[in-house]
């Protein structure tokens, strides 16, 4: 469920059948608007047809930002789909207006909080405990490697010893130096990554507990800056963004060794690269934990129909559904039950090498506390990425670039 923005770059209305609800919804024609930047998994589309016929969802597929957008600009105008998917990104803003939204505990949405990752459910609850979205799936991480470049260059090939190596940010920077030492290429896709990653590992990142802004002054923001930084001036970063024709060309050509992978993406990875099959395997995180993604299934005032799109989103995200995306996709799943499920923890995948892929993201998602989520977080990451983007690409040295995010950031929270 949770595919980043580029996956569905293009807006598209797909008419999809599905059906009323196993739990009471409407007997006669029903139509639900679907907005999203992730289409929903056929085969569970077909299955609930199958089951539930009576029901169509029409889905409008749009760009990861540029979808979040559309869904704002129709709220404020008391219009809106009947379910919008909203990434957790996003979601501090959207909390910030939860008259936008229904409270799902009038559907009995408060007898499902047991199922999930605390700190996945909080992000959809309010402070006055009003819940306006259903967690989906949770983004654990992990390095890829490529095997056969690390042979090349003389560097150990079995996850065990790299995973060592890199058990902090800073093993992993002097192994990429190592890395293109001996070969003179690139190491990882972008500095962008290794900020990304490393900030969300925190507990603390834009906003601290009370809402207040803190991304001025905390030091583990500052770090994952620094790191971002320290990979650029040591030449390890390609400097390709994520799922560009020019990404999808260098994680099939070689051109990167290593990638920092959320779940979710290992399934973009098989598919822009299929010819790389048995030429990956995967270590730990530095740090173990993190996340990147996951998404939150939310229902409008202005739906049409919200008895039935709340009946299909909670059978959406329950653990039975979660369960097979994970199996299918790797969407790791947010339903804690599943994290002592054989199917999850024992699940390898030939194409990493036979990587247990179900416990490195189980290992990177059980100890995470996850961090606050501010209203203008989406805002704020913008600005910092863009700072990283810009070092990358050699149009500001780092000192400059932090200046201008400070100032920017400064700027958007005054408005």
């Amino acid at each position: 469920m949770r595919v980043r923005s580029a996956v569905a770059a293009v807006v598209a209305a797909v008419v999809l059948g599905l059906t009323a609800c196993s739990s009471g919804g409407s007997s006669g024609s029903v139509t639900l608007d679907y907005w999203g930047f992730a289409p929903l998994p056929q085969y569970l589309v077909d299955r609930y047809q199958k089951d539930h016929p009576g029901v169509t969802i029409r889905a409008k597929i749009g760009d990861y930002d540029a979808s979040h957008q559309t869904l704002l600009t129709a709220l404020a105008s008391g219009g809106g789909p009947d379910i919008a998917q909203v990434a957790i990104d996003y979601v501090g803003e959207y909390r910030a207006s939860p008259q936008s939204f229904h409270d799902l505990r009038e559907y009995g949405a408060g007898s499902l909080e047991s199922q999930f990752v605390p700190w996945r459910w909080k992000g959809g609850v309010v402070s006055d405990g009003s819940i306006l979205g259903l967690p989906t799936d949770v983004g654990g991480m992990a390095i890829a490697y490529r095997t056969d470049l690390f042979a090349q260059a003389g560097l150990p090939t079995d996850p065990a010893q790299v995973s060592a190596l890199t058990k902090t940010w800073g093993g992993y920077i002097d192994l990429g130096k190592r890395y293109v030492a001996a070969t003179g290429k690139k190491f990882v896709d972008s500095g962008k990554a290794v900020f990304r990653a490393e900030s969300n590992q925190a507990d603390v990142k834009y906003v601290d507990a009370s809402g207040k802004p803190v991304y001025d002054s905390n030091p583990k923001l500052r770090q994952a800056w620094d790191d971002g930084m320290a990979v650029i001036a040591a030449g390890l970063s390609f400097n390709v963004a994520t799922y560009t024709p020019q990404w999808n060309a260098a994680v099939a050509n070689g051109d990167v060794a290593t990638l920092v992978v959320p779940a979710w993406m290992l399934s973009q990875i098989q598919k822009q690269a299929p010819a790389t099959e048995g030429k990956w395997n995967i270590a730990t995180l530095p740090g173990v934990v993190g996340n990147d993604g996951g998404s939150f299934m939310m229902i409008p005032k202005g739906a049409k129909h919200a008895k039935e799109a709340y009946d299909f989103i909670s059978w959406l995200v329950a653990p039975e559904q979660q369960l097979e995306v994970f199996t299918t996709e790797q969407s790791f799943p947010s339903a804690t039950k599943l994290y002592t499920d054989p199917a999850v923890i024992g699940l390898k995948s030939s194409f990493f090498g036979n990587a247990p892929v179900g416990q490195i993201y189980v290992d990177s998602v059980k100890g995470l506390a996850g961090y606050p989520i501010g209203a203008k977080d989406r805002v704020i990451e913008n600005k910092f990425e863009s700072g990283v983007g810009r070092v990358d690409q050699g149009i500001q040295d780092p000192v400059a670039s932090w200046a201008q995010v400070m100032a920017e950031s400064s700027a958007e929270l005054s408005r």
